[in-house]
């Protein structure tokens, strides 16, 4: 069982990254049961989503809270039933703001990889929203700047370990100027005024750590896989830290 403590308080951020992350996974579930011409079950779906059986018939509740038709139960597997199809998005103009705002910080201050899924994902808006909307989303005067201190390539790396559980090992700077070489199981990555900061399982001191991203001085993608599933790590990391909003 994982323990230890946080050597920095755990911050907001980690929570919205948390929500984003549920939320593709929701749109690939529907997705995946779009493509699938019979019934997938909750261990077939949980393997390819590394996460949870329970994970999945949480997400399968949301999804018919918000009126998708599907169809199944424990044992016999989801299906998506006949006709359905995904209405036109009918965002209000607040709401548009809030996702136009959202993809103009993915486009100012992730890697290059993310910033380009940014860019395809405001054009598919737009055209899902109609006629004016690509127009109205220029003219809305929302912009983010650039982080002081952002690391850009180190951040398709990080996103690359989390997605495919991976370890990484970096050379981190502490505030006593020491460097240390370091193996980690990233947990989250949070985007703070200053700086981007990492919430990782570090193998050296045995426990939950904060690195910043502008104190690793080297990071490299490791083939070792982290030996839990993601949902066994972002648990350990609640219980370790129950603020962390995550």
């Amino acid at each position: 069982m994982l323990t230890g403590r946080l050597e920095l308080c755990a911050f907001p951020c980690f929570r919205y990254a948390w929500e984003m992350q549920r939320s593709g996974r929701l749109l690939q579930l529907l997705q995946t049961l779009r493509e699938r011409r019979g019934a997938v079950t909750a261990k077939a779906l949980a393997q390819r989503f590394d996460v949870s059986e329970r994970t999945i018939y949480r997400d399968m509740e949301t999804l018919l809270e918000l009126g998708v038709s599907v169809e199944g139960a424990a044992g016999t597997g989801f299906v998506l039933r006949p006709g359905f199809f995904l209405p036109p998005m009918a965002l209000t103009q607040d709401e548009a703001d809030a996702v136009l705002l959202g993809l103009r910080f993915v486009q100012a201050r992730g890697d290059s990889e993310i910033a380009k899924a940014a860019d395809t994902a405001l054009i598919k808006i737009a055209e899902g929203m109609g006629d004016g909307a690509e127009a109205r989303m220029r003219r809305s005067g929302l912009t983010v700047g650039p982080s002081e201190n952002g690391r850009p390539e180190e951040l398709a790396a990080i996103r690359q370990a989390m997605r495919n559980r991976r370890k990484l090992r970096i050379t981190y700077r502490a505030q006593n100027a020491i460097l240390r070489s370091r193996i980690v199981w990233p947990v989250a990555l949070g985007f703070l005024d200053r700086a981007e900061m990492l919430a990782a399982w570090c193998e050296l001191r045995d426990g939950f750590r904060h690195f910043r991203l502008d104190r690793i001085d080297a990071l490299s993608l490791l083939e070792e896989e982290i030996p839990r599933s993601r949902d066994n790590l972002l648990a350990a990391y609640r219980r370790s830290e129950p603020h962390a909003n995550i």
